[in-house]
């Protein structure tokens, strides 16, 4: 009984090494597939990529390219040493979160086993920074009239930078009191509430327009349209990141980024008593736990108000 038992685990161990020798031996697929390979296969399935993750793969074909599929975690060291330097480890993360899933993806194309490139570095957990009333009305009046308006819907509606520049009058419904979003950064299109604030600021605008069916909302200084940040060498920019330091500048507020908008946005609607679940419609993430750490400021702010009891 034990010789059968011995035999059959010599058997299987067996087809184990020799399927990883055709697949992974110097003539395996994993040795014939470039990373090049394996991230044009990715980005040629059913729905495509996005344009930044397409980004990211142009950034990593450029340095590792050749490699072999079978040397994917040695390529990735290579990258990290060439083009990773002084970047955020957010950052880092999903270029390999990119690069990870390119190999997945091939492997299951091909039927190999995918390599590992390893675990992705420690990611900060993420910043909540949001400004007092004082702050914020001295922020929004310190930017510039055009920029301000973006910033208002930045403020007040939570968008992300993209979104509000991206906002069309076509998208603008006055009836409904809405906004309506096209394009965000999950690719769900959603439709948000009209803040009064962002409303008075717009039916002034549209007014001054004409009154115009469609076209740019936001227009830059010269009266066109922001450039797509999406289109930019380095993802993440922004078109009124210097604007905005300025405006920072003469408000005296420190440490606070463009994209901080949308934590201030998030903090005030939990301390406002906003449930998470519409936070979370409203502002477009993708899950509950992705908000959920917005929760913590109202245990903040709750125990900062106490404070004023005597």
């Amino acid at each position: 009984m034990n010789r059968r038992e011995d035999a059959d685990a010599y058997r299987a161990r067996l087809e184990h090494d020799v399927r990883q020798a055709m697949l992974h031996g110097a003539g395996g697929k994993a040795q014939g597939l470039t990373v090049a390979d394996a991230g044009l296969l990715y980005m040629n399935r059913p729905g495509g990529l996005k344009s930044y993750d397409l980004w990211r793969l142009d950034q990593l074909n450029d340095v590792v390219g050749d490699y072999p599929v079978a040397n994917a975690a040695e390529g990735w060291g290579r990258f990290k040493q060439v083009r990773c330097g002084g970047l955020a480890p957010a950052t880092v993360a999903r270029f390999r979160a990119v690069l990870q899933a390119a190999l997945n993806y091939a492997a299951a194309v091909e039927r190999f086993d995918a390599p590992k490139i390893g675990p992705a570095d420690r990611v900060p957990k993420k910043r909540i920074r949001f400004l007092s009333r004082d702050q914020e009305t001295r922020l929004l009046g310190s930017y510039a009239p055009h920029v301000r308006r973006v910033a208002e819907a930045l403020c007040f509606q939570g968008l992300r930078v993209g979104e509000a520049l991206r906002l069309d009058w076509a998208h603008v419904d006055w009836a409904g009191n809405g906004l309506f979003v096209a394009e965000t950064k999950t690719g769900d299109p959603r439709s948000v509430t009209m803040h009064p604030t962002v409303r008075k600021t717009l039916h002034r605008l549209w007014v001054g327009r004409g009154s115009p069916a469609e076209g740019c909302v936001f227009l830059n200084r010269v009266g066109r349209p922001y450039a797509d940040p999406r289109r930019y060498k380095l993802p993440g920019g922004s078109p009124i990141r210097r604007a905005h330091q300025t405006a920072c500048a003469r408000a005296g507020v420190d440490d606070f980024h463009v994209h901080d908008w949308r934590h201030h946005w998030a903090c005030r609607c939990v301390m406002s008593g906003i449930d998470l679940e519409t936070i979370r419609q409203e502002g477009g993430w993708k899950s509950l736990r992705m908000v959920e750490h917005y929760a913590t400021v109202s245990a903040a702010h709750r125990a900062t108000a106490m404070k004023k009891l005597r």
